[in-house]
């Protein structure tokens, strides 16, 4: 049989743009990536998503932000580009799958929901490819967390690969975006949200430099870690609650940091940023280690923007081992590409009717097909 493409799209809690990546289907198990492309936010597009995540309440259905029509266009565009890119022509694309822009994330209201902004409609009717979206809702309407939605993609590509006998439950695939999630490999899979990744340190550095990012990790390298501060972030009780659990920006943001820690600004700001970063890799270390009992013998591939933060993986490399910490380019899918890549294949798992999610991670009742289609109407 030939294989199948798909382009999964995915622009995530770090809202810094859209990541696009081209991927070809041999089967749910075999996966290429052929192309990628990054297509970034304006200012003002970054700074509209912020906002609506931390100005929320009155938000229960994608419609009620006017972002969820407004953000499909440059999700298409996205598309455009990397169809351009790739030389690959339209008709060879079986599909499109796409996140959206999570700003609200409420897996224990009732009845709960969860809201990823960007018009599935809207995008195959611009661009004449049936699209996927709206992946959560079928999870939540089986009582699960409706994330986090990778680790079923990372149990599907990645187990049996590495160095590491993945029958053993001690290997981890890490993403680091705006939020951290941790897949634990093995027989049984288990996976959740550790917390903040890079949601804080972006947000801190823009209000204390103007840039949207540290890059590298350079200024908060600069700063030394606060061991006070670092104790009272700890106290925040998600980071102590048992899974299936999951979270989002809408939670931990400056507006968080600050209920924690009301003396923020008394904290040399490079200070604060050192602390920040020392604060997700621990977060992500001590569920690692409440998962598998300790850390020794652990092995973890780490994906996503934060993989290129060198405090965060000093972090890593300092609390886990620095021989047993590695980008998940070493499995085969570059770190900035994997959750496009997943994406792609929920979009994939979709069309043929693959329930792709875990009830060991999100908690659901049973397993589902993830996704809604959308047809295009030209």
């Amino acid at each position: 049989m030939k294989n199948e493409l798909y382009i999964g799209l995915m622009s995530g809690t770090s809202i810094d743009g859209i990541d696009a990546a081209l991927v070809s289907f041999e089967s749910a198990q075999q996966i290429a990536v052929v192309d990628t492309l990054f297509c970034e936010f304006s200012d003002d597009i970054r700074k509209r998503i912020n906002h609506t995540a931390q100005n929320n309440s009155t938000l229960f259905r994608n419609q009620d932000s006017e972002l969820h029509q407004s953000l499909a266009p440059l999700y298409a565009n996205a598309i455009e580009q990397l169809i351009l890119k790739s030389g690959v022509s339209r008709e060879q694309i079986s599909g499109v799958a796409n996140h959206g822009q999570t700003v609200k994330h409420e897996p224990n209201a009732e009845p709960p929901y969860s809201l990823q902004l960007g018009d599935g409609q809207i995008i195959a009717d611009l661009t004449g490819i049936t699209t996927y979206s709206q992946f959560r809702q079928a999870d939540l309407l089986a009582g699960g967390q409706g994330a986090p939605l990778m680790p079923a993609f990372h149990k599907a590509v990645f187990n049996g690969k590495g160095s590491d006998n993945f029958l053993h439950n001690n290997t981890f695939i890490v993403n680091i975006g705006g939020i951290s999630n941790i897949s634990q490999l093995g027989q049984s899979v288990v996976g959740f949200d550790t917390g903040p990744g890079n949601v804080l340190l972006d947000q801190w550095i823009e209000r204390n430099s103007g840039k949207p990012y540290d890059a590298e990790g350079a200024w908060g390298a600069s700063g030394k870690a606060s061991s006070e501060l670092l104790e009272e972030l700890l106290k925040e009780p998600y980071f102590s609650s048992t899974h299936p659990k999951s979270t989002g920006t809408d939670y931990f943001n400056l507006a968080w940091l600050e209920r924690a820690y009301p003396k923020i600004n008394d904290i040399a700001a490079a200070d604060v940023q050192a602390t920040l970063a020392l604060l997700t890799a621990k977060t992500i270390a001590n569920s690692i280690k409440q998962l598998n009992g300790g850390l020794k013998r652990t092995r973890i591939y780490v994906c996503g923007g934060g993989a290129h933060n060198k405090l965060i993986m000093l972090g890593l490399k300092e609390l886990i081992g620095e021989q047993n910490v590695a980008p998940s380019d070493t499995l085969g899918i570059p770190a900035d590409w994997v959750e496009a890549a997943g994406f792609a294949w929920l979009g994939y798992c979709c069309e043929h009717s693959i329930k792709s999610n875990l009830p060991s991670v999100t908690g659901a009742r049973e397993h589902v097909v993830l996704g809604e289609k959308f047809y295009p109407r030209r």
